[in-house]
């Protein structure tokens, strides 16, 4: 700590205000940990209410479909260990006598989301021939 004293003489921040923007990094930190902390917790509460998502809430992949014939998604509001569902299931009009796509949970399979590509499958329904 001593050499760091000396090599902050010559600095134009003070140690103090170095130890005082270290203090509030710290401070900063916590505040978005509990933020984040919050958001999942609410997201749990709606997921176990089984939800009905609209659009808005949700992101489509650029070309996943689910067997069913509509587009894979997820809601924007979930954390990294969820995963890819139909679409159709997330919004409450599946047709209970289409087959349906497992979950894919994003640790597991990499699908591209439409904000990482050109393409989307919001919208698009594929015929289903089962």
């Amino acid at each position: 700590m001593d050499n760091y004293k000396k090599v902050a003489t010559q600095n134009p921040i003070s140690y103090e205000e170095y130890e005082e923007a270290v203090a509030l990094s710290k401070t900063c930190d916590k505040t978005v940990q509990e933020y984040h902390k919050s958001n999942r917790e609410i997201f749990k509460e709606r997921m176990r209410e089984n939800p009905i998502f609209d659009d808005d809430e949700l992101r489509y992949s650029a070309t996943a479909f689910c067997d069913c014939g509509h587009g894979m998604a997820y809601p924007k509001d979930c954390d990294t260990l969820h995963y890819w569902s139909c679409s159709a299931i997330l919004k409450g009009m599946a047709d209970g006598n289409l087959p349906h796509t497992e979950d894919l949970p994003f640790t597991y399979y990499s699908v591209k989301a439409e904000s990482d590509s050109n393409g989307s499958t919001r919208g698009r329904v594929l015929p289903n021939f089962s």
